[in-house]
């Protein structure tokens, strides 16, 4: 197009240009001096011009030809690999095929010549671009075949080998699991709303090769099950202990660290009026003082700078999504749960105080429904496997449905399918006969049909880990934890067993932070005194687990604010309203829970009961809180409160 319209210019040019010239021949008087009469005039230009015209049209057929036939050969140029690496005869040109460029007398002499250098150009544009294709479309080939790889013949690096037995590549919908469970995905309308900006949706997009990560082996047995469970009883955590920071023993170190917690304070008032200037500059200043390897409060003000720093810049939500989006391989979880596993009891005993009521409830029961609420990674479960294979009389038919919410990304269900794969290897290793149903969903939005309950089986439901994820009245009147509470009235359970960690946290900023400030500081305190601080996994726990939720706390708001615990004297009341009875303490499990403490663990540690509840801690602080319940008979609707 741009070539006709250049070509249509230089025509009306030229005959602009000799209309004039026949007009200023034509009147010699009106300031011209030619001599040459109208015709005469006429004449001298049409032979030129039109000369002129009939090369230029010609060449432009002859361009597009040129063109087209370079592009026709070069095509089949780079054809003909692709042919040969599938094993296949490259097919001949067709008999009317038309003359190459590079034939002698394909065109007439007058036309080669004009056009050869526009041809010479063309041919090296087009051998530019079909280069750069090639180079493009090799990267996408794969070297075999076939589009499975089996790892045992490549060469990896040994840590790869011990991550990686296979890699699959997928195309069009993922591959159903094989060993038969059920699972499912719901909520994915929420994880693709209009809520997510650009970076979200380029972070949530995930390769067409997936790599499958060792489901089991025995570092898992030997962190998970019970006969593992002493083997570090002694020497592991008197190692530990020799580490801890030398730190608070010094009165100036001391003063540092209250000085720290004041800047800290100081700058989340000046976020929260929103002084640019102010908040800056004690910012900096809590850069220089805070440290990632440091002592605790030195890491707590490190993650607490970003978050408010964050929050500063508006870019809460962008910086928290980024950061889950990262992803942490299993071998990573399980040895960052088994370095806090050897420092504190927090998960050993909420895992003991579980599973004993569970085995106490289901002693005589030859079918059992599991249904976790937050499964997590589902590390409590292998050891109530190994107890139920040993039970007098054989072990009882066992269904296990995990729920937890969506991951971020491509699979929002692949951690839930992990723990079931993980746990039929187990059942399969204990001949305990098994069956498991994932589901990956906002738990509000789950109702009773999904669950699949069924009349020959004891239902009993576990929550340990992730109520406070649920949203509450400050997010909806609607409350959503209302509604999941009313979900387990409707199941019926034998036992509802509740963990929770105990906390709150104000929906106004400067109040929030400070609780924050006071709760971490307890998490950092523990870690510092029991963990050595130059610890691998410490410092991928505290970035990529612990990291991530301050970030949410601190800076995120509205729908966006994820993490909203309560007090366990405020579950007590929500759960009475909802239409639970809370069922009193067995002392033997909690003889149990205290000899696990007792087991190595330092002496900060303690358990005390507060009427029902069995509450755990650190010096005298309470961070998490156990009880059981079940649903009142004689209510109907599950809701003893009008307003529930």
């Amino acid at each position: 197009m741009a070539l006709l319209t250049k070509k249509s210019l230089d025509y009306a040019q030229l005959k602009n240009n000799s209309n004039l010239l026949n007009v200023s021949n034509s009147n010699p008087k009106e300031g011209t001096c030619c001599n040459l009469n109208t015709h005469q005039s006429s004449e001298i230009i049409s032979d030129p011009l039109l000369d002129y015209i009939s090369r230029y049209l010609l060449e432009e057929d002859i361009d597009d030809n040129i063109i087209g036939y370079q592009e026709e050969a070069d095509l089949r140029e780079m054809e003909k690999p692709f042919y040969e690496v599938l094993g296949e005869k490259y097919p001949p040109a067709p008999k009317n095929q038309l003359l190459h460029l590079g034939q002698p007398n394909a065109y007439p002499k007058s036309t080669k010549n004009i056009s050869a250098q526009n041809s010479r150009i063309d041919e090296h544009l087009l051998a530019s671009e079909f280069q750069k294709g090639v180079e493009e479309g090799l990267k996408f080939l794969p070297s075999i075949h076939k589009l499975t790889f089996d790892f045992k013949e490549s060469k990896l690096s040994s840590r790869s080998e011990q991550r990686i037995h296979r890699m699959v590549v997928e195309f069009g919908q993922e591959k159903e699991a094989n060993f038969g469970f059920k699972f499912r995905s719901r909520g994915d309308e929420n994880l693709n709303n209009g809520d997510f900006d650009i970076s979200e949706s380029e972070n949530r997009k995930k390769p067409m090769i997936c790599y499958e990560e060792t489901i089991r082996d025995d570092m898992y047995d030997k962190v998970l099950l019970n006969h593992g469970e002493n083997y570090e009883k002694e020497e592991v955590i008197q190692e530990i202990v020799q580490c801890k920071a030398s730190s608070y023993g010094s009165k100036e170190i001391q003063e540092k660290h209250v000085d720290l917690n004041t800047l800290l304070i100081h700058c989340s008032e000046a976020v929260s009026i929103n002084d640019q200037r102010l908040a800056e500059e004690l910012l900096m200043k809590i850069r220089q003082r805070s440290s990632r390897t440091g002592n605790g409060t030195q890491r707590l003000a490190c993650i607490l700078a970003d978050g408010l720093e964050a929050r500063l810049a508006g870019s809460g939500s962008e910086l928290y999504r980024q950061l889950v989006a990262k992803r942490i391989t299993n071998s990573d979880i399980l040895r960052s749960y088994h370095l806090c596993i050897r420092a504190d009891p927090f998960h050993r005993v909420s895992n003991a105080f579980a599973n004993n009521n569970i085995l106490r409830e289901i002693k005589n029961s030859s079918r059992v429904h599991i249904v976790d609420l937050g499964i997590c990674f589902g590390f409590q479960w292998p050891p109530l496997i190994q107890s139920l294979a040993s039970r007098q009389g054989g072990p009882p038919k066992l269904r296990i449905t995990g729920v937890d919410f969506p991951q971020r990304g491509f699979r929002p269900t692949n951690q839930v399918e992990d723990i079931g794969k993980r746990l039929e290897d187990y059942a399969r290793i204990f001949s305990v006969p098994f069956e498991y149903q994932g589901i990956a969903s906002e738990w509000e939005s789950i109702s009773i049909e999904d669950l699949n309950l069924r009349e020959d089986e004891v239902c009993i439901v576990n929550s340990t880990r992730r109520f406070s994820r649920v949203r509450d009245e400050s997010y909806n009147m609607d409350s959503p934890r209302n509604k999941v509470l009313k979900l387990i009235w409707q199941m019926k359970p034998l036992i509802f067993i509740q963990g929770i960690y105990s906390a709150t946290f104000s929906p106004f900023f400067t109040v929030r932070f400070r609780q924050i400030l006071s709760q971490c500081s307890t998490e950092f305190d523990i870690r510092d005194s029991l963990m050595p601080r130059d610890d691998e996994l410490r410092l991928l726990t505290e970035r990529e687990v612990i990291g991530p939720v301050l970030i949410n706390l601190i800076a995120c708001g509205g729908s966006d604010w994820l993490e909203r615990p309560e007090t366990y004297k405020r579950w007590q009341l929500r759960n009475e309203r909802a239409g639970f009875e809370q069922l009193p303490l067995d002392q033997e499990v909690v003889k149990e829970c205290r000899k696990k403490l007792k087991n190595g663990y330092d002496k900060r540690f303690f358990i005390e009961d507060d009427g029902n509840w069995m509450l755990q801690g650190w010096k005298g602080k309470v961070r998490y809180a156990f009880s059981t319940w079940k649903p009142k008979a004689e209510l109907e609707n599950g809701c003893a409160h009008k307003n529930c």
